[in-house]
């Protein structure tokens, strides 16, 4: 019998969270141009350790909770691969206020 595939996780086990941070999540449109447009997903800066790469992170629209704005701050997690996803994926956990000198 072949062995399962590694998901990192247990089967019905939340996947573990590795890093937790409090960051400004920005909302990308389908049409800047109209605030009433769809979300696509939302945005925050990130440091990827020497890589220029990317200097932003990527959310999907499931995973932060509704809120009022183009932008709002939230506390993170990231978390790894498992619950059908291949990768390690940031979710907001709730909305928080600024951080002081923000």
């Amino acid at each position: 019998m072949p062995s399962p595939m590694r998901s990192g996780a247990r089967d019905g086990a939340r996947p573990r969270v590795y890093l937790t941070t409090i960051a400004k999540l920005t909302r990308v449109r389908a049409s800047s141009a109209d605030p009433n447009s769809r979300t696509l997903h939302f945005t925050f800066p990130q440091n990827t350790g020497g890589s220029n790469r990317s200097s932003a992170a990527f959310v999907e629209v499931g995973d932060v909770p509704d809120f009022v704005g183009e932008s709002a701050w939230f506390e993170m997690e990231k978390v790894q691969r498992g619950a059908g996803r291949h990768w390690p994926w940031w979710r907001a956990v709730r909305q928080v206020e600024p951080p002081a000198g923000a």
